[in-house]
Protein backbone atom coordinates (compact mmCIF):
# COMPACT_ATOMS: atom_id res chain seq x y z
CA UNK A 1 0.00 0.00 0.00
CA UNK A 2 2.80 2.28 0.97
CA UNK A 3 4.15 1.94 -2.80
CA UNK A 4 0.72 2.54 -4.56
CA UNK A 5 1.14 5.91 -6.37
CA UNK A 6 -0.81 8.98 -5.38
CA UNK A 7 -3.41 10.47 -6.67
CA UNK A 8 -2.82 13.39 -9.31
CA UNK A 9 -4.51 16.10 -8.46
CA UNK A 10 -5.14 19.27 -10.99
CA UNK A 11 -5.41 21.93 -8.30
CA UNK A 12 -1.62 21.76 -7.83
CA UNK A 13 -1.29 22.67 -11.62
CA UNK A 14 0.74 21.43 -14.43
CA UNK A 15 0.03 18.89 -17.09
CA UNK A 16 -0.88 15.34 -16.47
CA UNK A 17 1.70 12.68 -17.52
CA UNK A 18 0.06 9.77 -15.38
CA UNK A 19 -0.04 5.83 -16.78
CA UNK A 20 -3.96 5.89 -16.98
CA UNK A 21 -5.19 5.61 -21.01
CA UNK A 22 -7.39 8.13 -22.28
CA UNK A 23 -9.92 5.70 -22.79
CA UNK A 24 -11.01 2.35 -20.71
CA UNK A 25 -12.36 -0.98 -21.54
CA UNK A 26 -16.13 -1.38 -20.94
CA UNK A 27 -15.25 -5.27 -21.09
CA UNK A 28 -13.21 -5.28 -17.75
CA UNK A 29 -15.78 -2.87 -15.72
CA UNK A 30 -18.19 -5.32 -14.45
CA UNK A 31 -20.44 -1.83 -13.13
CA UNK A 32 -21.22 -0.84 -16.76
CA UNK A 33 -23.36 -3.43 -17.33
CA UNK A 34 -25.57 -1.85 -14.54
CA UNK A 35 -25.82 1.80 -16.82
CA UNK A 36 -26.32 0.15 -20.53
CA UNK A 37 -28.88 -2.66 -19.59
CA UNK A 38 -30.93 0.31 -17.39
CA UNK A 39 -30.70 3.17 -20.13
CA UNK A 40 -33.88 3.46 -20.87
CA UNK A 41 -34.98 3.87 -16.78
CA UNK A 42 -32.12 6.45 -16.06
CA UNK A 43 -33.11 8.62 -19.14
CA UNK A 44 -36.57 8.40 -18.43
CA UNK A 45 -36.45 9.37 -14.82
CA UNK A 46 -33.24 12.30 -14.94
CA UNK A 47 -35.04 13.76 -18.20
CA UNK A 48 -38.28 13.71 -16.58
CA UNK A 49 -37.38 15.88 -13.74
CA UNK A 50 -35.47 18.11 -16.02
CA UNK A 51 -38.72 18.76 -17.83
CA UNK A 52 -41.04 18.92 -14.44
CA UNK A 53 -38.85 21.46 -13.13
CA UNK A 54 -36.06 23.21 -15.75
CA UNK A 55 -34.96 25.28 -13.13
CA UNK A 56 -32.79 22.62 -12.04
CA UNK A 57 -30.99 22.17 -14.99
CA UNK A 58 -27.77 25.26 -14.73
CA UNK A 59 -24.94 26.42 -16.26
CA UNK A 60 -21.90 24.37 -15.44
CA UNK A 61 -20.63 26.87 -12.46
CA UNK A 62 -17.45 26.02 -11.49
CA UNK A 63 -15.60 27.46 -13.99
CA UNK A 64 -18.05 29.91 -15.83
CA UNK A 65 -15.55 30.08 -18.87
CA UNK A 66 -15.79 25.98 -19.54
CA UNK A 67 -18.21 26.05 -22.63
CA UNK A 68 -18.69 28.35 -25.86
CA UNK A 69 -20.79 29.94 -26.39
CA UNK A 70 -20.96 30.74 -22.19
CA UNK A 71 -23.99 29.04 -20.38
CA UNK A 72 -24.25 26.27 -23.13
CA UNK A 73 -23.15 23.43 -21.05
CA UNK A 74 -25.84 22.54 -18.04
CA UNK A 75 -25.98 20.04 -15.74
CA UNK A 76 -28.34 19.22 -12.91
CA UNK A 77 -26.86 16.37 -10.13
CA UNK A 78 -27.42 13.61 -7.58
CA UNK A 79 -24.29 13.48 -6.57
CA UNK A 80 -21.11 15.70 -6.53
CA UNK A 81 -18.25 14.33 -4.67
CA UNK A 82 -20.69 12.54 -2.52
CA UNK A 83 -22.11 15.55 -1.82
CA UNK A 84 -25.44 14.44 -1.85
CA UNK A 85 -28.45 16.50 -3.65
CA UNK A 86 -31.26 14.77 -1.75
CA UNK A 87 -33.81 16.76 -3.18
CA UNK A 88 -33.49 15.28 -6.88
CA UNK A 89 -32.52 11.94 -5.78
CA UNK A 90 -35.83 11.72 -4.08
CA UNK A 91 -37.39 12.66 -7.65
CA UNK A 92 -35.15 9.60 -9.31
CA UNK A 93 -35.40 6.67 -7.19
CA UNK A 94 -34.55 4.20 -9.68
CA UNK A 95 -31.84 5.57 -10.93
CA UNK A 96 -30.87 5.85 -7.42
CA UNK A 97 -31.09 2.30 -6.71
CA UNK A 98 -29.14 1.62 -9.44
CA UNK A 99 -26.03 3.75 -8.26
CA UNK A 100 -26.14 1.66 -5.07
CA UNK A 101 -25.49 -0.71 -6.87
CA UNK A 102 -22.04 0.43 -8.39
CA UNK A 103 -19.82 -0.03 -5.78
CA UNK A 104 -16.87 3.11 -4.77
CA UNK A 105 -19.76 5.37 -7.11
CA UNK A 106 -18.69 9.14 -6.19
CA UNK A 107 -20.69 11.17 -8.79
CA UNK A 108 -23.85 11.36 -11.16
CA UNK A 109 -25.18 13.81 -12.84
CA UNK A 110 -27.20 14.77 -16.24
CA UNK A 111 -25.25 16.91 -18.56
CA UNK A 112 -26.72 18.83 -21.44
CA UNK A 113 -24.64 20.36 -24.35
CA UNK A 114 -27.25 22.32 -25.86
CA UNK A 115 -27.04 22.74 -30.17
CA UNK A 116 -23.86 24.60 -31.98
CA UNK A 117 -21.83 24.66 -28.51
CA UNK A 118 -18.76 22.74 -27.35
CA UNK A 119 -16.77 22.41 -23.89
CA UNK A 120 -13.47 23.98 -23.61
CA UNK A 121 -10.16 21.79 -23.65
CA UNK A 122 -9.74 21.18 -20.12
CA UNK A 123 -8.22 18.70 -17.45
CA UNK A 124 -10.41 17.45 -15.30
CA UNK A 125 -9.61 16.89 -11.34
CA UNK A 126 -7.60 13.81 -10.66
CA UNK A 127 -7.11 10.90 -12.29
CA UNK A 128 -8.64 8.79 -9.03
CA UNK A 129 -11.65 8.06 -10.65
CA UNK A 130 -13.08 6.41 -13.92
CA UNK A 131 -15.36 8.94 -15.35
CA UNK A 132 -18.19 7.52 -17.38
CA UNK A 133 -20.64 8.97 -20.66
CA UNK A 134 -23.92 7.13 -21.08
CA UNK A 135 -25.39 8.46 -23.44
CA UNK A 136 -29.45 9.34 -22.97
CA UNK A 137 -30.17 11.47 -25.84
CA UNK A 138 -27.61 11.68 -28.68
CA UNK A 139 -28.50 13.67 -31.79
CA UNK A 140 -25.90 13.11 -34.16
CA UNK A 141 -22.82 10.86 -34.18
CA UNK A 142 -19.24 11.89 -35.56
CA UNK A 143 -17.90 14.78 -37.09
CA UNK A 144 -20.91 16.32 -35.97
CA UNK A 145 -21.46 15.62 -32.04
CA UNK A 146 -18.01 13.76 -30.02
CA UNK A 147 -15.64 13.75 -27.60
CA UNK A 148 -12.01 14.02 -27.87
CA UNK A 149 -9.40 12.54 -24.71
CA UNK A 150 -6.21 13.35 -25.50
CA UNK A 151 -5.58 11.88 -28.94
CA UNK A 152 -8.46 9.58 -29.45
CA UNK A 153 -11.92 10.94 -30.71
CA UNK A 154 -14.98 8.48 -30.10
CA UNK A 155 -18.92 9.56 -30.70
CA UNK A 156 -21.42 8.88 -27.97
CA UNK A 157 -24.24 6.92 -28.33
CA UNK A 158 -27.57 6.08 -27.05
CA UNK A 159 -27.69 3.33 -23.92
CA UNK A 160 -23.72 3.00 -24.39
CA UNK A 161 -21.22 3.66 -21.81
CA UNK A 162 -17.74 5.64 -22.32
CA UNK A 163 -15.48 5.38 -19.36
CA UNK A 164 -12.34 7.41 -19.77
CA UNK A 165 -9.94 8.90 -17.54
CA UNK A 166 -10.89 12.63 -16.47
CA UNK A 167 -7.34 13.96 -15.95
CA UNK A 168 -6.32 13.95 -19.34
CA UNK A 169 -6.70 16.71 -21.85
CA UNK A 170 -10.26 16.08 -23.08
CA UNK A 171 -13.38 18.41 -25.12
CA UNK A 172 -16.29 17.75 -26.57
CA UNK A 173 -18.67 19.19 -29.18
CA UNK A 174 -22.98 19.29 -30.50
CA UNK A 175 -22.74 21.00 -33.95
CA UNK A 176 -26.12 19.25 -34.92
CA UNK A 177 -29.58 20.91 -34.34
CA UNK A 178 -30.66 19.01 -31.13
CA UNK A 179 -29.66 19.18 -27.07
CA UNK A 180 -26.82 16.00 -26.40
CA UNK A 181 -28.08 14.68 -22.94
CA UNK A 182 -25.62 12.26 -21.29
CA UNK A 183 -25.61 10.79 -17.47
CA UNK A 184 -21.88 11.12 -16.18
CA UNK A 185 -20.65 9.02 -13.62
CA UNK A 186 -17.72 8.88 -10.80
CA UNK A 187 -16.33 5.89 -9.76
CA UNK A 188 -13.40 5.47 -7.61
CA UNK A 189 -10.35 3.75 -8.77
CA UNK A 190 -10.61 0.23 -6.38
CA UNK A 191 -6.68 1.19 -5.19
CA UNK A 192 -8.39 4.44 -3.92
CA UNK A 193 -11.54 3.07 -2.66
CA UNK A 194 -10.48 3.20 0.75
CA UNK A 195 -9.24 6.75 0.84
CA UNK A 196 -12.57 8.60 -1.10
CA UNK A 197 -13.45 10.40 1.49
CA UNK A 198 -10.77 12.48 1.50
CA UNK A 199 -10.10 12.26 -2.18
CA UNK A 200 -14.05 13.73 -2.49
CA UNK A 201 -12.99 16.54 0.00
CA UNK A 202 -9.65 17.42 -1.99
CA UNK A 203 -11.78 18.14 -5.17
CA UNK A 204 -14.29 19.82 -3.35
CA UNK A 205 -12.41 22.12 -1.61
CA UNK A 206 -10.69 23.05 -5.07
CA UNK A 207 -13.95 23.37 -6.72
CA UNK A 208 -14.85 26.12 -3.80
CA UNK A 209 -11.80 27.45 -3.78
CA UNK A 210 -12.10 28.08 -7.65
CA UNK A 211 -15.53 29.82 -7.10
CA UNK A 212 -14.10 32.09 -4.59
CA UNK A 213 -11.40 33.08 -7.02
CA UNK A 214 -13.84 34.18 -9.41
CA UNK A 215 -16.14 35.70 -7.32
CA UNK A 216 -13.27 38.16 -5.36
CA UNK A 217 -10.51 39.35 -8.10
CA UNK A 218 -8.52 40.31 -4.98
CA UNK A 219 -7.98 37.12 -3.89
CA UNK A 220 -5.74 36.75 -7.08
CA UNK A 221 -2.83 38.99 -5.61
CA UNK A 222 -2.81 37.20 -2.52
CA UNK A 223 0.39 34.51 -1.70
CA UNK A 224 0.88 30.95 -2.73
CA UNK A 225 0.48 30.40 1.05
CA UNK A 226 -2.39 31.96 1.60
CA UNK A 227 -3.93 29.91 -1.19
CA UNK A 228 -2.45 26.73 0.09
CA UNK A 229 -4.00 27.20 3.48
CA UNK A 230 -7.50 28.17 2.35
CA UNK A 231 -7.36 25.08 0.17
CA UNK A 232 -6.11 22.62 3.22
CA UNK A 233 -8.68 24.48 5.80
CA UNK A 234 -11.77 23.82 3.26
CA UNK A 235 -10.26 20.16 2.95
CA UNK A 236 -10.64 19.34 6.17
CA UNK A 237 -13.67 20.85 7.15
CA UNK A 238 -15.70 19.44 3.74
CA UNK A 239 -13.64 15.61 5.14
CA UNK A 240 -15.42 16.37 8.47
CA UNK A 241 -19.13 17.10 6.82
CA UNK A 242 -19.22 14.47 4.39
CA UNK A 243 -20.35 11.60 5.82
CA UNK A 244 -23.06 13.97 7.84
CA UNK A 245 -24.35 15.56 4.58
CA UNK A 246 -25.22 12.37 3.05
CA UNK A 247 -26.57 10.69 6.03
CA UNK A 248 -29.84 12.63 5.12
CA UNK A 249 -30.40 10.28 2.53
CA UNK A 250 -28.52 7.22 3.81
Amino acid sequence: MSNMRKPWYNVFGGRYTGEQPPFYNTAELPWVSVLENNWETIRDEVTGLMHEQPAKLKPYFINKSMSFPPKKWKTMGLYFWKFTMHDNCKRCPETVKLMKQIPNLTSCSLSVLEPGSNINPHQGDTDAIIRCHLGLSVPATLPDCGFQVSKEIRPWENGKALPFCDAHTHTAWNNSAERRLILIIDVMRPEYAKSQNMICAHVLASSVLQMLYQRFAFLGSRSGYLKKNLYNLLRYSIWLALPIQRLKMF
